[in-house]
């Protein structure tokens, strides 16, 4: 397996382990808990936080896999 296809499926992984914690949290669930779910929480200084599951939430999103509902600054995401 070359360089791509390792970070393919390691992409396909992380899809996969955040769709289903969404779909054990039907009322939907904040990408936060997710990442503190998944053990994913970056520990880097700086503002910002938890930028790997919200991409693939973003990139699930965009498949139509993941729907979100806005409440106050925060998203909910559910399944699509």
């Amino acid at each position: 397996m070359d360089i791509k296809e390792k970070s393919i499926y390691a992409v396909s992984l992380l899809k996969e382990a955040i769709l289903e914690v969404i779909k054990q949290n039907p009322e939907g669930i904040i990408n936060n808990e997710i990442a503190r779910l998944l053990k994913l929480e970056s520990d880097f200084e700086g503002n910002q936080k938890n930028y790997l599951s919200w991409s693939v939430v973003g990139l699930l999103v965009n498949e139509g896999k993941v729907k979100y509902k806005k409440v106050g600054s925060r998203k909910l995401y559910f399944i699509g």
